[in-house]
């Protein structure tokens, strides 16, 4: 895998501040976002087939938003669990407070605060398992197009080990970039950070582009 171009790639383009600008305003408005999502599934598609693709036109805004729109149902089906498993918390804890008259009130505040970091840490535990499957499931997303794409458990495994240590590269490094790096463009304003973020987003689909391409299936094994 090429690392430094996944960092680099973008200012190659000559219309790259076009793009950058563009995405950066499409990504930060709500259900417009969608669009950048089916952007990065492009991106990662183009990579995919070709490692010195150039960044996408904005050419053709209503594919992207519908595999945008795509992509988001699949990364909730992912989301579901920990989202019932909130809901469930908070009828529980609606039900504790009608009945709080009839507790101790330091045992039910103990109670709640247990149940409360108990959810938390089952809530984080299940979002890093999420996070590491999230690479795989854009790549098979891109190569398919299809939300069941995004699904399908034993292909999604077979991505991940099929190279397990450029896997975990991705990983790591889509962390710094997003949640480390990208965030500093707010010492350029609070608009910098909208176009870091976004270069951010730009260098994951370029790393998962490539693995994508060196773990790429044939299409029969994909059915």
């Amino acid at each position: 895998m090429n690392i430094g171009k996944s960092f680099t790639f973008v200012f190659d383009d000559p219309d790259w501040i076009k793009k950058l600008v563009i995405g950066g305003f499409v990504a930060m408005i709500p259900v417009v976002n969608f669009a950048a999502m089916g952007y990065i599934a492009k991106l990662v598609r183009a990579v995919s087939d070709n490692p010195d693709a150039p960044l996408p036109e904005w050419d053709n805004f209503g594919d992207y938003f519908s595999d945008g729109f795509k992509v988001i149902v699949g990364l909730l089906v992912y989301a579901l669990p920990a989202i019932l498993l909130m809901l469930v918390f908070m009828v529980i804890m609606a039900a504790a407070g009608g009945f709080s008259d009839n507790f101790n009130s330091d045992t039910g505040s103990a109670l709640l605060g247990g149940g409360m970091f108990l959810l938390q840490c089952v809530i984080f535990i299940y979002a890093l398992a999420i996070s590491i499957v999230i690479p795989a499931a854009f790549a098979r997303f891109a190569e398919v197009g299809t939300i069941g794409s995004m699904l399908r458990f034993g292909e999604i495994f077979r991505f991940i080990t099929a190279n397990p240590a450029d896997y975990i590269i991705v990983l790591l490094l889509s962390f710094a970039v997003l949640y480390l790096i990208a965030p500093l463009g707010v010492i350029a304003c609070l608009i910098g950070v909208i176009f870091t973020q976004w270069w951010g987003y730009l260098v994951f689909g370029h790393l998962t582009g490539q693995l994508a391409g060196k773990n790429a299936m044939p299409l029969n094994e994909m059915m």
